[in-house]
């Protein structure tokens, strides 16, 4: 069953999955960044690392103790900018506590919204923790782009992904503020 979940997350779940279509080449898998949960807890992070698949991903997740982790398959398969992405994001469901609520249906409005939160959140935190911020998140969209393209998502999902993405790091609101008041809301909408 758990490999079945797996599997399915791999596979269906574009928001967990990015592919880097550059050469094949082998990337400095950058330093995990300093995260904590809406708990308090700081986030663990372990690197994994697959032979077979060029796929990088994130996944947050608690582990068997139900602390707070996120697991990082073939970082060494993408640029830093992208990990670093991936990181934010995977962060960022453990900042609004996303892992506290039963996981909504696959593609429904609840988890495209989780998960535009979190990209947005991981847009936010790439501008105001990086001098480069601009072209880092640049670069990172390349790649995601890419992924997103190679995994069948039409024009139209990219777009608005990137639009998504782009509007949010050009907001001018603290990455706490922002993160306050997801919490706030999902308090008050309970969904």
């Amino acid at each position: 069953m758990k490999i079945n979940i797996f599997l399915f997350l791999i596979f269906f779940n574009f928001t967990y999955i990015f592919f880097s279509q550059e050469t094949y080449a082998e990337y400095k898998i950058i330093d995990a960044p300093y995260c904590v949960n809406n708990k308090g807890e700081e986030v663990k992070f372990q690197n994994m690392k697959s032979k077979t698949s060029k796929i990088t991903l994130g996944i947050a997740k608690k582990d068997g103790e139900g602390k707070p982790i996120i697991y990082r398959f073939n970082y060494n398969q993408s640029s830093n900018p992208l990990q670093m992405f991936i990181d934010y994001h995977e962060c960022a469901h453990h900042q609004t506590g996303d892992l506290d609520k039963p996981h909504p249906p696959q593609n429904s409005f609840e988890h495209l919204m989780k998960e535009s939160i979190a990209d947005c959140i991981a847009a936010i935190r790439m501008k105001s923790d990086n001098i480069n911020g601009r072209v880092y998140i640049k670069k990172a969209l390349l790649e995601l782009n890419k992924a997103m393209k190679y995994i069948g998502f039409d024009k139209s999902t990219i777009k608005s992904r990137e639009d998504n993405i782009l509007n949010c790091f050009n907001k001018n609101i603290s990455l706490s503020a922002y993160i306050e008041n997801i919490i706030k809301k999902n308090i008050d909408t309970k969904y």
